[in-house]
């Protein structure tokens, strides 16, 4: 593998993409003319765009990718407030961050670590079963929280990961078609949750929003859940393999996150002329906003980004670190060769997520 990774949008799975990133950072703005982005790398620029209304993260006559046009998937995408700049965004995000911050962290962990013993029960894990590990739990835990049956929970996570995979740049016609079947099974599956969970919650508080609305949101926490989920707890798993360290505490989470993150970019599309951080910008650029590089800015206040900033930020950090604290849990409990899980180790996944994938050992 090359020193230096080819482009911003092949650094996340670069052996080592830091050198690149502080030099980036140290520039603070650049143009890459192959991909036709501005890189946002600074702090100070990765905040301005954040925090500007003019940069959105959808262009404004697309807001759902033209290959989902006039499917079940389109629809669903552009209902999410994490795709949305109207006015049902501010609502729609209180209603999340209030159903996250509901959330007890221990009940969550506890969650997570039972779902893990049962996955992982049976066999000492290799590699793969790490992988299906780290695919299979953030999804299937927050749909637990939000009143999945257990026994539905593994055909839940194969939902997920379809739904994913259809919305992805380079997803294919029989991608789509099964991400498009997924999504369908998803909402006739949270329209028989209708009457419990978050979903009824939301209902007596923000039933005015429309039950499409709601609905699209809570499956999209779902698909929030599944690449960022399984990047953060394949990371931690990761370093596990490299030595104990405490993985128990919050604060050692985001000192590693900040040193290596898992969530290394994301892209915004300029909506009309503006000029941020000294870097004037015109209506229709794009930016792609180099979380991995402004969190190792040396300039910057020394912070993990891996969860944004500003109107579309996560409101769940909490909930993900406690999953993969209970998926450490677990995987404790069984004693596994760390080292020799770890052996194996590539990234692997998509473009703005650091994936440690494990069964590269194994013969896959």
């Amino acid at each position: 593998m090359s020193a230096w990774p080819e482009h911003a949008l092949a650094a996340a799975s670069h052996r080592d993409p830091y050198p690149y990133y502080l030099e980036l950072a140290r520039q603070g703005w650049a143009r890459d003319q192959r991909l036709g982005l501005w890189l946002a790398a600074s702090h100070a620029a990765a905040s301005a765009v954040l925090a500007c209304p003019a940069c959105r993260v959808r262009p404004l006559d697309e807001p759902a990718p033209a290959a989902l046009a006039g499917s079940a998937l389109g629809e669903t995408f552009g209902r999410w407030l994490r795709m949305s700049e109207a006015p049902i965004h501010a609502p729609l995000r209180a209603a999340a961050a209030a159903s996250l911050a509901a959330q007890e962290d221990e009940r969550a962990q506890r969650r997570a670590r039972d779902l893990a013993r049962g996955f992982l029960a049976g066999a000492a894990p290799d590699g793969a079963r790490l992988d299906a590990l780290v695919d299979f739990l953030p999804a299937a835990t927050l749909a637990s929280l939000l009143g999945w049956p257990e026994r539905s929970l593994l055909g839940l996570s194969g939902q997920v990961a379809a739904w994913c995979r259809a919305v992805a740049a380079d997803a294919g016609a029989a991608e789509r078609e099964a991400g498009e079947a997924a999504c369908l099974a998803l909402h006739a599956e949270l329209a028989a949750l209708a009457d419990a969970g978050w979903l009824a919650r939301w209902r007596q508080e923000f039933g005015e929003l429309g039950e499409d609305a709601l609905r699209a949101n809570l499956l999209g926490a779902l698909f929030q859940s599944r690449d960022a989920g399984a990047g953060l707890l394949a990371a931690g798993i990761a370093w596990r393999c490299e030595g104990p360290w405490d993985w128990r505490e919050a604060g050692e989470w985001r000192r590693r996150l900040r040193a290596d993150p898992v969530l290394h970019h994301t892209r915004r599309f300029v909506a009309e002329d503006a000029t941020l951080a000294g870097q004037p910008l015109k209506a229709g650029d794009q930016v792609l906003v180099l979380l991995a590089a402004a969190a190792r800015d040396p300039a910057g206040p020394g912070e993990s980004m891996d969860f944004g900033r500003g109107r579309h930020g996560c409101p769940g950090e909490r909930l993900a670190l406690a999953i993969a604290r209970g998926a450490l849990a677990a995987l404790e409990e069984i004693g596994p060769d760390w080292r020799a899980l770890g052996g194996g180790m590539v990234f692997r996944g998509p473009p703005n997520v650091r994936m440690r994938r494990f069964g590269a050992g194994d013969g896959r």
